[in-house]
């Protein structure tokens, strides 16, 4: 009696870890097809060429060809809503920004797309710093002041002609 579940057991144990090397078996096998990397602006701009370095190293490292899809308009949101609509298998990637992630989220009444519940974030490429720049003879020559004056004020104050 004791060998016929001594027996069970190991053959128990055997299927728990064939379960287990079967799931790590599917897990490898992305990619097994060709990815799309959308990125939401024209060709040529900053965002492409970066994109376009990604995806050269992405497929180095994945084994399997990235390519770009430049699917522009409306200020990113045509590209990025391709990519929401798309399925969720990891086969089309968004090259997003904080334009079309923050400032389209907050700019337009009716957005096409979630930012925060339609996408996952996989990795931070890039960090840009962003600069407050005003003519010489602006009056505000930090930002407390340049959020303190009105723009009526700066209407009067220009000369006309």
């Amino acid at each position: 009696m004791k060998l016929v579940r001594r027996q069970f057991l190991h053959l128990a144990a055997g299927a728990t870890v064939l379960l287990g090397v079967s799931r790590v078996a599917r897990a490898q096998a992305y990619p097994s097809r060709l990815i799309t990397m959308v990125v939401p602006f024209a060709a040529g701009g900053a965002f492409d060429v970066l994109g376009r370095i990604v995806a050269a190293r992405m497929s180095e490292i994945l084994g399997q060809q990235v390519i770009i899809e430049n699917t522009t308009g409306a200020a990113g949101i045509i590209g990025v809503k391709r990519v929401a609509s798309s399925a969720p298998d990891g086969y089309t990637l968004l090259f997003g920004s904080i334009g079309t992630h923050a400032y389209n989220q907050t700019i337009y009444k009716k957005p096409r797309y979630n930012a925060a519940t339609d996408f996952t974030p996989v990795a931070l490429f890039a960090e840009q710093p962003m600069v407050l720049n005003a003519r010489r003879d602006f009056p505000a020559d930090n930002l407390s002041a340049f959020v303190g004056i009105h723009p009526c004020n700066l209407l009067q104050k220009r000369p006309v002609g």
